[in-house]
């Protein structure tokens, strides 16, 4: 059974075309994809930045926000994860909203999916936590 964490730079690309858009879109073959309940605000906030950015008009990013609250994700509830994700993120001075991402791969026993290369690359050093890191640009 494919499974995967994965997290908003991931699920963006499932909506708008960037690089590695391909790679996400192969996930969505997997059995069963995972996220904290957060990921749809992160997701939206990518959304409107490109809507500042002029890069999106503001219904494009409606309907394409609208696809993603179709994505076939299982929510895990931010709650459960926050004890771990606040220790990890301490430790490896790491934002708690991507610390959520890796203490759900860490409770699943799963790899967590990432677009953000520079976050597997800080978290590399730690082989307890890198070993369930991938970059998205390796799927």
């Amino acid at each position: 059974m494919k499974q995967a964490v994965v997290d908003a730079s991931v699920a963006v690309r499932w909506v708008v075309e960037e690089e590695y858009s391909a790679n996400a879109a192969l996930l969505l073959d997997y059995d069963t994809l995972f996220a904290p309940a957060h990921w749809r605000a992160e997701a939206a906030n990518v959304l409107w930045a490109k809507v500042f950015r002029g890069d999106l008009g503001a219904a494009d990013a409606e309907e394409r926000m609208a696809v993603l609250n179709r994505a076939p994700i299982m929510e895990t509830a931010t709650a459960e994860l926050v004890p771990r994700a606040f220790a990890i993120s301490v430790a490896y001075a790491i934002t708690i909203y991507d610390s959520l991402y890796i203490a759900l791969a860490e409770q699943r026993r799963i790899l967590m999916v990432t677009a953000d290369e520079r976050l597997v690359r800080r978290l590399s050093g730690n082989s307890d936590l890198a070993k369930w890191m991938i970059a998205l640009n390796n799927i």
